[in-house]
């Protein structure tokens, strides 16, 4: 089948730059002696997560127990680590059970957090590895100190083992946090084999900090808008696209398309200029897609010499690739103009 036969809108990964953007990410970690523990959030498709494990991935990241659970029974599951904070007897339960075939890290900020984790994996008889999350302006531990403290609870804790500490994102200027927190385990005789970090925007400064153990980045298979604008992938490097068609312009510098936000989500990128965007027209890179509704994707062509006619298909980069790959059930993943694949966005919607 040809890209051009697709029913549009249609979500795209362009198999070129999806295998650059794995064999380029992973052979940086391994030159740097860093994990790369991808976070599947982003394309949520098993298909993905078994091409970045055979590239030497050394596990996976998730961030819902939901799509653990996916990537498990898809045959994902040699070590998996769930970055956030299961609470609930619902969760703890389902948590329990994904641990007696799979190797499961989850993160904790709180003593309350551990009690019902060591409670649960006590009950059920299996063990699961806990790492304290550092407080970077979203969940986590607030000082070095504090973090040991917790660690110390999660170490006495039955049926749980302390693996170290993650932090989200890691950027160089926190490394001394890093240095000060480990310090503190260190005086405790506190383990911590894991020193995770993450975001795909800091991925190449891993290496400036040297404590890393592993690092998770999740939108450098596919990148988007914002990985364009900062040069860490070019146009062909962005391989997640959403397939549209012109369906009116109903003025000579207006077109509109057969996608909006249920096509793209409603993330925004904001320019250096003040202006903002909801996705980039690779055919047409001087147009400006300014605003979206539902269903409808609102481009101003006033800077472009070319034009796109009404029935024309374009592709367009999202501006989150996250959300994005979220609204679809299926990646058409293409190589010179031809579908060679359909994947199942298998873990979509697993939010709980």
């Amino acid at each position: 089948m040809l890209v051009e036969d697709l029913d549009t809108p249609a979500l795209l990964v362009d198999l070129d730059g999806l295998e650059d953007n794995l064999d380029r990410y992973q052979r940086y970690f391994d030159e740097h002696g860093i994990g790369l523990r991808p976070h599947i959030k982003t394309h949520k498709c098993v298909a993905i997560a078994h091409l970045q494990m055979r590239r030497g991935a050394i596990g996976i990241t998730c961030q819902k127990l939901g799509e653990a659970e996916v990537m498990a029974a898809g045959g994902v599951d040699r070590d998996i680590l769930i970055p956030y904070n299961i609470i609930g007897a619902q969760k703890l339960a389902r948590l329990v059970a994904l641990a007696r075939n799979t190797r499961l890290t989850v993160a904790a900020d709180s003593e309350y957090t551990v009690q019902g984790l060591a409670a649960a994996a006590a009950e059920a008889d299996v063990a699961l590895g806990v790492v304290v999350e550092l407080d970077r302006g979203r969940t986590g531990v607030g000082s070095p100190a504090a973090a040991a403290a917790l660690g110390e609870k999660i170490a006495r804790g039955p049926n749980i083992e302390l693996r170290g500490i993650m932090s989200m994102p890691a950027t160089p200027d926190m490394r001394p946090l890093i240095q000060e927190t480990l310090a503190h385990f260190d005086r405790k005789g506190l383990p911590h084999p894991i020193v995770s970090g993450g975001s795909t925007s800091g991925a190449f400064m891993a290496h400036e900090i040297p404590e890393l153990t592993e690092y998770r980045a999740g939108e450098y298979p596919v990148g988007g808008v914002g990985h364009y604008r900062r040069g860490t992938h070019s146009v062909e490097q962005c391989a997640g696209r959403v397939l549209m068609t012109v369906v009116s312009r109903p003025a000579a510098d207006r077109a509109i398309l057969d996608g909006g936000s249920k096509s793209l989500s409603a993330a925004v990128y904001r320019e250096e200029n003040g202006s903002s965007i909801v996705g980039h027209l690779v055919e047409y890179p001087q147009a400006v897609f300014s605003g979206a509704s539902e269903e409808h994707g609102q481009v101003d062509l006033s800077a472009c010499d070319d034009k796109p006619q009404i029935g024309e298909q374009v592709q367009v980069l999202p501006v989150h690739p996250c959300p994005c790959f979220n609204e679809h059930d299926q990646i058409f993943a293409v190589r010179g103009g031809q579908v060679e694949a359909v994947w199942p966005v298998d873990a979509r919607g697993q939010i709980r």
